[in-house]
C-alpha cells in the first residue's frame, strides 16, 4: 500500500515504551503511525496532520489529554469530527464521562487491554 493511501494515526502519550510499542504494532499492520509525547505537541501534529485517529493519553505533562481533546473540539472545520480514542490508566467514573462528553469515540482502560487487542480496536474503528 502506497504511504499517502495508509490510515494515518497520531499515538499522544507521554510513556515512550508503550507510544514506541503502539507505533510498530500499527504501522505492521498497515498504518501510517505518528507520535507526540505531551498534549501540546500531539495538538500542534493533529491539526498539521488531519489524522484519521487519535490515541489519546489523558495524563500528561504541559497539556492533557483533556485538555487537547477539548481544544480539537473547538475547531469547527476538522477537530470537531476527528476521531478519538481515549487510551489511559484512569479508572475514575467522572473523568470517563467528561471523555465521552468532550467527544471521544472510545475509552480504553490500558490495564485491561493487550496491545493486540488496541491495535483490534484501532482497526475496527476505522473501518467506520
Amino acid at each position: 500500500m502506497e504511504e499517502e493511501n495508509k490510515k494515518r494515526i497520531l499515538i499522544v502519550d507521554d510513556d515512550n515504551n508503550l507510544r514506541a510499542v503502539l507505533i510498530d504494532k500499527l504501522q505492521i499492520s498497515g498504518f501510517n503511525v505518528v507520535g507526540a509525547s505531551d498534549g501540546r505537541e500531539g495538538l500542534n501534529k493533529a491539526f498539521e496532520l488531519h489524522p484519521d485517529l487519535i490515541l489519546l493519553d489523558v495524563l500528561m505533562p504541559i497539556m492533557d489529554g483533556q485538555e487537547m481533546l477539548k481544544k480539537l473540539r473547538e475547531d469547527e472545520e476538522w477537530g470537531k469530527k476527528a476521531k478519538v480514542i481515549m487510551l489511559t490508566v484512569v479508572e475514575d467514573a467522572v473523568v470517563i464521562a467528561q471523555a465521552v462528553q468532550d467527544g471521544s469515540f472510545a475509552y480504553l482502560i490500558k490495564t485491561d487491554q493487550s496491545i493486540d487487542e488496541i491495535v483490534e480496536k484501532v482497526k475496527g474503528m476505522l473501518k467506520k
